[in-house]
């Protein structure tokens, strides 16, 4: 008896930014490092996920690539609990309400994966 499984664009899309979390959640626990600094303003990784995000959504006319999506997000939303709760230190972001956060928008973007991957491409 022969099984494959199938995915479709919208299950490897919600599997690229859950995989993108878990590994940005890995290195950032694992190799603590602060952002860097420009004059006096501090950045953080989710900035950048949502710079590359809004990037991708610009230019989706001319390119589109649902798995550089699926990495901006997830760089984005691994830090979303930190935003909501307005955390201030490494240990904000590895808190129990910051993964609950985490979790319900992990539930959020598992729901709506077919209407965010059809509203990119």
């Amino acid at each position: 008896m022969n099984s494959v499984i199938t995915l479709t664009l919208q299950d490897s899309y919600f599997l690229f930014t859950m995989l993108t979390i878990l590994l940005t959640r890995f290195f950032v626990y694992m190799f603590p490092k602060p952002s860097p600094t420009i004059k006096n303003f501090r950045t953080h990784h989710w900035m950048f996920g949502l710079v590359f995000t809004i990037f991708l959504f610009l230019i989706k006319t001319f390119y589109t690539n649902i798995y550089l999506l699926a990495i901006g997000m997830g760089i984005f939303f691994d830090e979303i609990g930190f935003i909501l709760l307005k955390g201030k230190t490494h240990e904000d972001n590895y808190s129990p309400s910051s993964f609950i956060i985490l979790f319900c928008f992990l539930v959020f973007l598992f729901l709506f994966r077919e209407t965010i991957v059809h509203f990119y491409l």
